[in-house]
């Protein structure tokens, strides 16, 4: 597969440090996997970079903020650059590069600030502009560990350059806030980052893959993935990650079919990490991913309505606008309606908002499906934004059924390594037009719209296209799990 010495070190950066702590062996396959087997970049990598470099324009504009962008044609030109501006005291440096022999850094902006350091009487700090939000919960203060520890690694290299190490790293969010970070707290977590880092990446330690929720999005995922079935590997099995993996192995369990086998056992093994619970419900897995066939292993009861709503609503997680408002309405089983509220710019969200809720007014006796808490609770944010009559909302909500929670996770199990719409429906039968549909491909499709609504009409069509299959997608997992809960009862 690959080889593991490299000649020497190669440094760590900050894009390593955020793709290390979703995957470890992205680290390792981007240092020693055969390049040729990559996928090509994912909609998830192009729109995170497309609206990373819109956001640092849009907040350098927004916020009056005036640098020095540092030029040169490749790495060492920038950083001597960069370190000409800092000797003279530049205010604000842009895109500078900063390295030692063991990491290397790019920093968004380099803010001058009060301080002694080798270069006089002021330091300068990292800072960051995500287009997101700083925060993982924004009640608790909890800033998303990737961006707290890419500040960390700024700090480092500041340190080492200025001979002052920054106490603090600055975020520009979404929302054009700066928030500021004390690194201090997280320097354990970053030392160790940086450790288990450099062991991959000496080949001192070595990696596999672990089949995750969010392995679609990287370019390493059809090898991940073949090596994974290749093996028959127990990461296959929803939601049973790396640790827990790691523990099975311990008692010899490798394979999904080993794993399946548990069920003859009169008792199962206790294994740390696994409660007897959790050990259960992977056994049973490993038996329904072997069959091929989905199980509603308890009934349901799902609320009486002469009005059926299957709801989806389309966002650019990254622009955190919501740009489509998606129902298909079903009367008896029978008749079925599309309705959609669509904004033809990021300016019309609130339009389309108020228009959703003047229909949601006229509502009677009526149950909404959705598949997971993204709609309940993007819903919730909007409705902060731009207000909503309290009671219309509350009463919205109260008539909501989530099909992920109370019926895919709570109640069945799925041939299939994610349980997403797209995967569950697809077990039962149900096809898209798109071949890899996905919010995130959707999102690419409406940014590319709005830049001229009318030459990309067809986009529009494809987005609506897209939601209304997932509302489809949705009443044909309803369906299913009434005919099962049928045949539990007889």
């Amino acid at each position: 597969m690959t080889g593991s010495t490299p000649s020497k070190q190669t440094p760590i950066s900050a894009s390593r440090v955020r793709d290390y702590l979703f995957c470890p062996h992205r680290v390792f396959l981007d240092e020693f996997g055969d390049k040729s087997r990559m996928d090509p970049e994912s909609d998830l990598e192009k729109l995170l970079w497309e609206r990373g470099m819109a956001h640092e324009k849009d907040a350098l504009d927004q916020l009056g903020l005036v640098v020095t962008e540092v030029e040169g044609e490749d790495f060492g030109q920038r950083e001597k650059e960069t370190l000409r501006l800092m000797t003279g005291g530049t205010r604000l440096i842009y895109q500078g590069c900063l390295s030692t022999p063991s990491l290397r850094g790019r920093p968004d902006l380099l803010e001058k600030t009060q301080g002694e350091s080798k270069f006089g009487s002021y330091h300068y700090v990292p800072v960051e502009m995500k287009s997101g939000s700083a925060y993982l919960d924004e009640e608790a203060g909890t800033i998303k560990e990737d961006y707290v520890l890419q500040l960390s690694l700024y700090a480092d290299l500041l340190h080492k350059v200025q001979g002052v190490k920054p106490k603090i790293g600055n975020i520009i969010d979404g929302d054009l806030r700066r928030v500021s970070v004390k690194l201090e707290p997280h320097e354990p977590d970053y030392q160790q980052c940086l450790s288990e880092i450099a062991d991959l990446l000496s080949g001192k330690t070595e990696s596999e893959p672990c089949i995750g929720g969010i392995c679609k999005q990287c370019h390493w995922w059809s090898f991940c993935y073949s090596w994974a079935k290749e093996r028959d590997d127990v990461t296959l099995i929803y939601r049973l990650n790396r640790p827990k993996r790691d523990s099975l192995r311990l008692h010899g369990i490798r394979t999904v079919q080993a794993l399946a086998g548990l069920a003859k056992a009169k008792t199962l093994p206790d294994i740390d990490g696994i409660s007897q619970r959790a050990l259960q419900r992977f056994v049973r897995r490993a038996n329904v991913l072997l069959s091929g066939k989905p199980v509603l292993h308890s009934p349901i009861e799902f609320p009486k309505a002469k009005l059926e709503l299957f709801f989806d609503i389309e966002t650019d997680p990254l622009g955190d606008i919501c740009y489509l408002y998606g129902i298909v309405e079903r009367r008896g089983n029978a008749r079925q309606r599309y309705v959609s509220f669509f904004a033809d710019s990021p300016e019309e969200e609130q339009r389309t908002w108020d228009e959703f809720w003047q229909y949601v007014a006229k509502l009677k006796d009526f149950q909404v499906y959705h598949y997971s808490s993204y709609e309940k609770t993007f819903l919730t944010r909007l409705r902060e934004r731009y207000g909503c009559n309290q009671t219309l909302f509350d009463d919205f909500l109260q008539h909501c059924t989530d099909l992920y929670f109370g019926a895919v996770e709570r109640c069945s199990d799925w041939p299939s390594h994610s349980y997403s719409i797209k995967l569950v429906s697809q077990c039962l039968g149900f096809d898209y037009s798109e071949e890899e549909p996905g919010g995130i491909k959707a999102a690419m499709w409406y940014i590319e719209y709005v830049k001229d609504p009318v030459t990309n009409r067809a986009l529009k069509d494809k987005i609506i296209q897209y939601n209304r299959e997932d509302c489809e997608a949705m009443i044909v997992l309803k369906d299913w799990v009434v005919e099962k809960n049928r045949e539990l009862r007889r």
